[in-house]
């Protein structure tokens, strides 16, 4: 048996909807998050999911229980989104004029460079591989998490590289599968 895995980003939160940095905060789902989350779950009906996980973020965790009706979720911290620091709760356009464009996106989507006592990219990626390298390696996975989390496994995976990962979204509530 082969191994997929479907690395869900959580649906919209209240912090998506007013384009803020959420980092390591917790905001719930907004109403159209909710929504969306039950899209997704049409989306992946049929599917029978071995294992599943969630960071313990309650959007995260959130969509999870969403998704799946009563099966387990594994709640695991390593899946949190990147802390954003200083920069948590701050609205990104404020943030941008304030830190100046290039600083802006070489923290924002760089892979070596975090927000102001906040963690890169490579610190995301340091923290979730030994979470990568613990799944079972076999069998239909479901990991609901968060986009830099996401972008972050993409480079473990070699989807992406460091350098081109700056460009790689994964838009909330959609699925990204190795």
């Amino acid at each position: 048996m082969d191994r997929k895995i479907w690395f869900v980003r959580h649906a919209q939160s209240e912090y998506n909807k007013k384009k803020l940095f959420t980092g390591w905060h917790d905001p719930e789902l907004t109403e159209h998050g909710i929504h969306i989350a039950h899209e997704l779950k049409e989306e992946l009906y049929g599917i029978k999911f071995d294992m599943v996980y969630s960071s313990p973020l309650k959007r995260a965790l959130s969509t999870a229980k969403i998704l799946i009706d009563d099966q387990k979720i594994i709640i695991d911290d390593r899946l949190k989104e990147r802390s954003y620091g200083d920069w948590s709760a701050k609205n990104k356009e404020d943030v941008k004029l304030s830190e100046g464009e290039a600083s802006y996106y070489a923290a924002r989507r760089g892979w070596e460079t975090s927000p102001p006592n906040g963690e890169s990219l490579k610190d995301v990626s340091l923290r979730v591989d030994p979470f990568i390298k613990q799944l079972p390696d076999q069998g239909n996975i479901l990991v609901v998490s968060h986009g830099n989390t996401i972008r972050a496994i993409s480079v473990l995976f070699g989807v992406n590289t460091e350098d081109n990962v700056k460009d790689f979204e994964i838009k909330v509530g959609t699925v990204f599968k190795v």
